[in-house]
């Protein structure tokens, strides 16, 4: 079921690029709940990273489907990073990107000849989608895409990325973050050619978002509450609050289950969910303006993220070109997440739409 905007303002125009994953999975849960209140416009692409693209525009669609929203359309991007082979990650996201829920978009899971490489079009739904925002959740592949074949677009909107690690450890290699390593190439692209006169770029850097950590008891307190959904309760159809509630039951499980095996605890690193909110202002944040290089060599520094002070203040003496998110609270980040279910589940308070 998808609820159509009712009158007054604009709601937003947001982009989602993903390479769903859980983490993905979390962001696109919350930018539906929003879709569904009439708060923004989702588009949603999907190009390679924690999957391969035809695995995350199907896991993109199956957690449409899950939030009530199954008539809204995904696109397949790039089905490969710019220079490099593809590596996914079967070992954090499950074998088919979702954790242990079996999707029912397909029996069976698509393969790569099912996604052939198309950038462009998930391009061209950016350029219909006429974006206020754009929030890239995965490798920057189709954002440097967009760079050579779409800067009008980036011109309008306002970016934001997760990706990088600045002056701490990477969860890919001592120094780099997953996404930045997957496509180094895309990023170092994006911030060496960034379009004249578009707004700097955000970058949400695993400094901040390791720090937006789900625990168990947290996680049940928001499927009790989307449980609670059903007849009568003024939000959503028989059914669809459990399911959604099953749902995160489930990919979490499998995410809990990983971070302990890594070290973390029975807990879970929620990036993509934080840097979605960071775009939308729905959590209070700081950022600091940087000139941001990336590691682009086949060698141990491949993908690390480095920033400088912008101008005569820094070593480099260049202008910045990014925007690096430096804090957040996160417990607001579920406070946010927890809120916005409800209302779109469980019946709870409407909130006013959000506007460009």
């Amino acid at each position: 079921m998808t609820t159509q905007p009712g009158p007054g303002p604009r709601p937003l125009s947001v982009v989602a690029d993903v390479d769903t994953g859980i983490d993905d999975a979390l962001a696109l849960t919350w930018l539906a709940a929003r879709h569904r209140a009439g708060r923004l416009r989702l588009t949603v692409t999907a190009s390679a990273g924690n999957t391969t693209a035809a695995l995350a525009a199907r896991n993109s669609r199956e957690v449409l489907r899950v939030c009530g929203l199954g008539d809204l359309p995904v696109t397949c991007g790039a089905a490969a990073p710019r220079e490099v082979p593809l590596v996914t990650t079967p070992e954090t996201h499950g074998p088919e990107g979702l954790g242990h829920w079996i999707p029912a978009v397909g029996a069976d899971a698509p393969t790569v000849a099912d996604a052939p490489d198309s950038p462009d079009e998930a391009v061209r739904a950016w350029r219909d989608a006429a974006p206020d925002h754009i929030i890239v959740a995965g490798p920057a592949t189709t954002l440097a895409h967009a760079v050579d074949h779409a800067p009008d677009v980036l011109r309008s909107a306002r970016v934001t990325l997760m990706t990088g690690a600045f002056l701490y450890p990477g969860n890919t290699t001592p120094t780099a973050e997953w996404n930045a390593w997957v496509d180094p190439h895309a990023l170092a692209h994006v911030v060496e050619h960034w379009p004249e006169g578009a707004p700097l770029p955000t970058v949400c850097p695993l400094n901040v978002t390791e720090r937006v950590l789900l625990r168990p008891e947290r996680l049940d307190r928001i499927t009790a509450a989307v449980r609670a959904g059903g007849p009568g309760s003024g939000a959503g159809r028989p059914g669809e609050g459990p399911l959604v509630a099953d749902f995160l039951d489930a990919v979490l499980r499998f995410y809990f289950e990983f971070h302990d095996a890594v070290g973390v605890g029975y807990a879970a690193q929620i990036h993509d969910l934080a840097a979605a909110q960071v775009a939308l202002g729905a959590v209070g944040y700081s950022t600091r303006e940087a000139t941001v290089a990336v590691g682009t060599a086949d060698d141990p520094l491949r993908g690390t993220t480095v920033a400088d002070d912008p101008g005569s203040a820094g070593h480099w003496g260049r202008p910045a070109t990014a925007r690096i998110l430096t804090d957040l609270d996160p417990e607001a980040v579920f406070d946010v997440y927890a809120r916005d279910l409800r209302a779109a589940y469980a019946g709870g308070p409407d909130a006013a739409p959000d506007t460009p």
